[in-house]
């Protein structure tokens, strides 16, 4: 593959990704990525690979190490969080954490579901395949 390309925006602001990283990103029509910001006005592509990739959200306790509770199921459940977002709902009672993930090495939902719930800290689980 080639190192490099150079692309242009169109009047709308699109950009026409060339056929060969398509195809080595495995990008087809109504393919799904994310694109990530490093802070160095560079971007990454991520391609979220149907099957491979789930949106997780859980309430929560707003309390102090209840996220880390959460994070630390991911992680035993091998999980590899590709982006994620945490806010508070209410200040001091309920938070969210919103995560896009790769579930590649860990195909079982259901297991991280229940494994989420049986958490004193939270309180609402949604797991969806993507």
């Amino acid at each position: 593959m080639k190192n490099f390309d150079i692309m242009k925006l169109d009047s709308k602001g699109r950009v026409l990704i060339p056929y060969h990283i398509r195809e080595y990103l495995d990008l087809k029509e109504d393919s799904e990525f994310i694109i990530i910001n490093n802070e160095k006005r560079e971007l990454k592509i991520l391609p979220l690979m149907k099957g491979n990739n789930a949106h997780v959200r859980v309430v929560i306790d707003d309390s102090r190490g209840s996220l880390a509770k959460v994070l630390d199921v991911i992680a035993e459940n091998r999980v590899n969080i590709l982006m994620s977002n945490s806010k508070t709902i209410e200040h001091g009672q309920i938070a969210e954490w919103n995560a896009i993930v790769d579930i590649t090495s860990s195909r079982n939902l259901k297991k991280i579901e229940q494994d989420l719930r049986r958490l004193k800290v939270v309180k609402k689980v949604e797991i969806e395949e993507r």
